[in-house]
């Protein structure tokens, strides 16, 4: 069964990203649209449209070729937005590494896009220099901070030569050259950068944005970066905003302190949070006094947030009306969020965004499933047709007739409402079986001693793999691994015997599983030829 969405159809626009950007904010250009809370200065839009074409100019001067990677190695700051979009009005793409990365780390991706020139702040100057030292190119880096920590490198400041000549952009085609080049995070494999075009960037962010259904953000209110840059979502976020007319409030360093302080001075009614964030929030609440009941909407990403930490976050913060659980990958951007008005948890990431087509598929035989059947996500949609660079092989095997696999686990139910389970990567496969990682650790959760709990695989000849599950306990409990057993088996969704040898795997050493085996082996085989 292939599900679509049940939202209007979007027009997607055939322009470059920048130009889509300032249509849009015309009718907004004299307003306030970044605050520094680093230097408190402010930007209109309009001045950061000017900012991005003295980037874009100074970048022609300096040769920049069309569709080549420029590297951002920075934080969130108002230079992190007018450099972005300078770059996509000089015809190149940009590329977003932490500057809280060591060289080694940067290495991949800065090594396999070729990039030459270089924008990164204080922080991540020591790190990138010493990376471009050791590739074979060519390469300028220009500090995005004041001249006192610029190491010697030129400040943006020192660009505005190069930007007076004014010298003819390059000529783009939105359908073909690209704008923007984020790396997968490798929880699917290894990583893989993003082929994604001004076309397929503007049919992302109007997804996200879809303003008349998307209605948490509205002209002028304030909202705040937390998600890192370097993050699709983090990245998708502000553009969003920024596209309702808010105000957005950058900071450089992240500080659970410095964001609740921002939450109360610029009263912040809307915000995009992570589970982390959320759980950081509630931690310092509990240990300094903050005013800030000017919150009422919470829209979630990178992770599921569990009805704990729902029921605990509303507690803590009793202004939050509603809290809005979404669901996307790098390659796709935004796939579906919660619609609906009420305010009750749900363990549903919600219903397919606009624009886009999903269906489940069985992990082992490609079957196309229906409600309620656990499989792999696949999506369809302009959205989710972005290649990997450099790479036809992964690009090949990611799509399958035209359908990006998403690389989850999950189902959707009768009223089209999608659930995610787990990681198809983390799927174990015992005797043949589909064990998920997610649903053990979640039943052993369950249990009044457990604090925490993870399950991973190990490599078996006879089985193929194992599940092993090690166990964190609450303070001042006690509990025995049969304990566990005893608890665990009864609850369990697998088959009986099924369930005999994954408690028996988890609860033992490595070394001791072979005699389970042994001991079972000869039932296995019996039970899998009935």
């Amino acid at each position: 069964m292939i599900i679509k969405s049940k939202l209007p159809n979007l027009e997607i626009p055939n322009k470059t990203f920048h130009d889509f950007l300032f249509d849009e904010w015309e009718k907004f250009k004299d307003d306030v649209a970044i605050i520094d809370n680093d230097s408190i200065e402010q930007f209109t839009f309009q001045d950061i449209k000017e900012k991005a074409e003295y980037i874009a100019k100074s970048l022609m001067y300096m040769r920049v070729e069309k569709s080549e990677v420029v590297l951002l190695v920075m934080d969130w700051s108002p230079a992190a937005i007018y450099i972005s979009l300078g770059v996509s009005m000089a015809g190149a793409a940009i590329q977003i590494v932490s500057p809280k990365l060591q060289a080694w780390e940067m290495q991949f991706p800065v090594r396999e896009s070729e990039s030459r020139f270089v924008f990164s702040d204080s922080l991540g100057l020591r790190e990138i220099d010493k990376l471009m030292k050791t590739l074979n190119r060519e390469y300028r880096i220009i500090c995005t901070g004041t001249r006192d920590f610029a190491n010697g490198y030129p400040i943006i400041e020192d660009l505005a030569f190069a930007a007076a000549q004014d010298l003819p952009y390059h000529k783009i085609d939105p359908e073909t050259d690209i704008v923007y080049l984020p790396y997968s995070s490798g929880i699917h494999g290894k990583r893989k950068g993003i082929v994604t075009t001004h076309r397929i960037m503007v049919a992302k962010t109007m997804v996200m944005w879809n303003p008349t259904q998307h209605t948490e953000f509205q002209r002028g209110d304030t909202t705040l970066t937390m998600i890192p840059l370097h993050k699709q979502i983090g990245l998708d976020a502000m553009y969003c905003a920024l596209l309702n007319g808010l105000t957005v409030v950058t900071e450089k360093n992240f500080c659970v302190h410095s964001f609740m302080t921002c939450i109360q001075r610029y009263k912040i009614r809307a915000v995009h949070l992570t589970p982390y964030l959320m759980n950081l929030m509630m931690f310092e609440a509990e240990n300094h006094a903050y005013n800030v009941e000017s919150l009422e909407r919470v829209l979630t990403g990178a992770d599921a947030v569990t009805e704990e930490l729902y029921d605990d976050f509303t507690a803590c913060f009793p202004s939050v009306k509603r809290i809005t659980q979404t669901y996307g990958m790098t390659e796709v951007g935004l796939i579906s969020r919660n619609y609906k008005d009420d305010t009750q948890f749900t363990h549903s990431c919600g219903q397919l965004t606009a624009n886009l087509e999903l269906k489940v598929l069985d992990v082992l035989t490609g079957k196309l499933l229906g409600p309620r059947e656990k499989g792999q996500i696949c999506v369809k949609g302009l959205p989710a047709d972005s290649p990997y660079l450099n790479n036809p092989r992964a690009t090949e095997e990611h799509f399958i007739d035209g359908w990006r696999k998403t690389g989850d686990i999950g189902y959707f139910d009768e009223d089209e409402n999608i659930y995610i389970v787990d990681k198809l990567k983390e799927m174990i496969k015992v005797f043949g079986y589909q064990v998920i990682p997610k649903e053990i650790e979640t039943l052993l959760l369950t249990h009044q001693s457990v604090e925490e709990a993870a399950v991973v695989a190990i490599n078996n000849e006879l089985s193929g793999e194992r599940p092993v599950a090690f166990v964190v306990l609450k303070k001042g409990h006690q509990v025995t691994e049969d304990d566990l057993k005893d608890y665990f088996l009864p609850r369990s969704a697998c088959g009986t015997l099924l369930r005999r040898l994954l408690a028996e795997a988890a609860v033992m050493s490595v070394a001791s599983i072979a005699d389970v085996e042994k001991e079972f082996a000869e039932e296995v085989k019996h039970a899998l030829a009935t």
